[in-house]
């Protein structure tokens, strides 16, 4: 039985190359310091808070949002 592939042992596997993988943030929350807000137009409350508090964790940091006129407004509160 033949094979095409070759097993090699004692092979150390190399870290995960992380730059440049994943999308782009949609909001700006890194860039946000805390009293900071955005609005995000013909958006409710409920479509961007779950965003909101995965990027507070992402971010070490926490997010209030509010329906206001027309949107959401979502401020870095830590």
């Amino acid at each position: 039985m033949s094979s095409e592939f070759q097993i090699e042992k004692g092979l150390e596997i190399p870290p995960i190359d992380r730059t440049g993988t994943g999308r782009p943030e949609k909001y700006p929350w890194a860039s946000m310091g805390v009293g900071d807000s955005f609005f995000v137009d013909g958006v409710t409350r409920l479509t961007v808070r779950s965003a909101a508090y995965a990027a507070g964790k992402r971010h070490g940091m926490k997010f209030a949002c509010r329906t206001v006129e027309g949107g959401t407004r979502i401020w870095r509160i830590k």
